[in-house]
């Protein structure tokens, strides 16, 4: 067990020493010693090796082989307690295989890995010599494991072999880190998983599912944004094709102490099965990765049902049973009510975006000048008071008739021709990249911010302009007169909502939420009655600034929203136990 500790060790130093702007590049995240023992424990138990001591399991993602390292460590256990079992089990056994030489069997029958780092691959190797105690002929290879043995024959004996477990932490590495020839090989080859937006570390689930034999079992370890983003929307319907066995969600905790990317483990047999899953939810943790426990969090189980294309709800049963009564009391959706925009995308805010007093002493045009924010503006309700100012360049016709302003962005030039619209010449350099239309803005609207902790739509009535970190919602005129703003940012800055929202939201750090307009224009609101007290309490919100005075009215207004559901004193329990910020 020391040994074998420290040659995990080893592996892991090896990796820490790599420069983590370079790994975090390759989405390469180092997995707590306590999580890779719960995922090898978790497979071992799931192979019958008396029946099979051939079994094969492989990491495509091995890294210096931290993974395979604890896999030999379980093994070699197992192949310890029942050896005399399992040679009267395989009597053709006595000619391979000695209690002396269990590890060298180990690795070069049971043992299989690849990865793209020739350093790693090597260290993985010395490894499982060092563990079996004497050299071997191991399966550890330097491949590109998501193309390697499919458009060439290289490694292609080692490709075509299935196998019994499929482990590991692929890389997570997103649309932007991908080369586009790259890309287009991985369309070709993962058209199934792979598109637009897509995680590279998606198309290692499909590899790694292909690898398997009928009935053989995956486990990953992997950004949890799989089982809520849009771009993964073609990889939940190609994971639900299979039996998903179990799901460890871990919320907050921080398990890769050099990354703030929320993981969950997914553990997938090849079959088809529409049994149900077991979920565990660590909700919160120590931000010490040392103490992870997964085992000691209770399990609940879910229908495969709610692992739905759309995403997945991992919900305990009277969470979903919540759930489901918002959804079925619902009226409206969002989208029903709004027509949603992006703010602007100026393509460089130094060129455009300046002080209040700075536009002042630069005597920049005042017409050209607009109220500016940002999404740190955007509360519960109100937009905070900002003094900044941005030129809407979008208004100049002439350049001569604005001097000040075109002398201002002038400064910033270079940067701005290298936009993509105007090296197309389809834009004049001193124009906003994307400047939308005004009345966006000048109109009243509902405002929020793209990523937050806690649901914060506030009422936009002064016309400030947006930066692209900031959604608005414009009230359909078939619905003005109907619905005031007031009244729908009540409901949608309630713990209701709130609850409701996170529940199928995407999670994108240890706090924060992706507010995108594809979340948040499904939100659906109860509209049949409007309630007047809700209403006055809105208003009387807006006449005090005294912290203590509004925390008694939002209270109020959330105790109205649970009476509008009927709620039972369970239900709101649930409620105000999610609440965020």
């Amino acid at each position: 067990m020391e040994q074998i500790n420290k040659l995990y060790q080893q592996g892991r130093a090896f990796e820490k020493k790599k420069n983590i702007d370079d790994r975090k590049a390759k989405g390469v995240f180092y997995t707590p010693l306590e999580v890779v023992d719960y995922m090898v424990n978790n497979t071992i138990v799931s192979l019958d090796i008396i029946r099979n001591p051939y079994v094969r399991i492989i990491d495509i993602s091995c890294g210096a082989g931290y993974f395979l390292i604890r896999y030999f460590e379980g093994l070699q256990k197992f192949f310890q307690q029942n050896f005399n079992e399992l040679i009267s089990a395989n009597p053709e056994l006595k000619e391979k295989l000695t209690f002396e030489n269990i590890g060298k069997f180990i690795v070069e029958n049971n043992i299989c890995g690849a990865d793209i780092d020739h350093e790693a691959v090597s260290l993985a190797r010395e490894a499982l010599n060092k563990a079996a105690g004497c050299s071997c002929q191991s399966n550890i290879i330097c491949a590109d494991s998501l193309l390697d043995g499919l458009d060439n024959a290289a490694h292609s004996e080692f490709w075509v072999q299935q196998y019994d477990c499929v482990i590991g932490n692929p890389p997570y590495i997103g649309h932007k880190g991908v080369p586009a020839e790259y890309k287009s090989l991985l369309y070709k080859h993962y058209k199934e998983v792979y598109k637009d937006k897509a995680d590279i570390s998606y198309c290692f689930f499909k590899r790694g599912l292909d690898l398997l034999k009928p009935k053989g079992l995956l486990s990953f370890i992997t950004s949890r944004y799989f089982m809520e983003g849009p771009s993964a929307e073609k990889l939940r319907g190609f994971i639900t094709a299979y039996a998903v066995e179990e799901l460890v969600d871990f919320g907050d905790c921080k398990v890769f102490a050099d990354a703030g990317v929320s993981v969950a483990i997914i553990s997938i047999k090849k079959q088809s099965s529409m049994q149900s899953v077991k979920v565990r939810k660590l909700d919160s943790c120590s931000n010490s990765t040392d103490i992870i426990n997964i085992g000691e969090k209770p399990p609940f189980y879910i229908e495969k049902s709610f692992l739905k294309k759309e995403g997945w709800l991992l919900l305990e049963p009277k969470a979903l049973e919540l759930f489901n009564l918002i959804e079925e009391s619902a009226t409206h959706e969002v989208r029903d009510l709004f027509d949603s925009y992006q703010g602007i995308i100026t393509g460089c805010d130094k060129a455009f975006v300046l002080s209040e007093q700075q536009a002042e002493e630069l005597e920049i045009e005042k017409e050209l000048l607009k109220p500016w924010i940002k999404n740190s503006h955007v509360e519960k309700f109100e937009v905070q008071a900002s003094d900044k100012r941005l030129i809407y360049s979008d208004l100049i016709t002439n350049p001569e008739t604005y001097p000040k302003a075109i002398a201002f962005a002038e400064v910033h030039k270079d940067r701005l021709l290298q936009r993509r619209e105007c090296m197309r010449g389809v834009r004049q350099w001193y124009r906003l990249q994307w400047g939308r239309d005004r009345k966006f803005f000048e109109s009243e609207k509902l405002v929020y911010p793209y990523k937050a902790a806690a649901n914060r739509f506030a009422v936009d009535r002064q016309g400030m302009y947006c930066s692209a970190d900031v959604y608005s919602l414009l009230l359909k005129e078939e619905y003005k007169g109907l619905y005031s703003l007031n009244y729908i940012a009540a409901l949608l800055n309630s713990k209701t909502m709130e609850f409701y929202f996170k529940c199928m939201a995407k999670k994108i750090s240890p706090t924060l939420y992706d507010y995108y307009p594809n979340k948040v224009l499904n939100i659906k609101l109860k509209l049949n009655e409007i309630n007047k007290v809700i209403e006055e309490l809105v208003i009387l919100l807006y006449k005090t600034q005294k912290a203590t005075e509004r925390r008694c009215i939002l209270q109020a207004i959330d105790r109205e929203i649970y009476k509008m559901y009927n709620f039972n004193e369970s239900q709101i329990e649930i409620i105000e136990n999610s609440a965020g910020e």
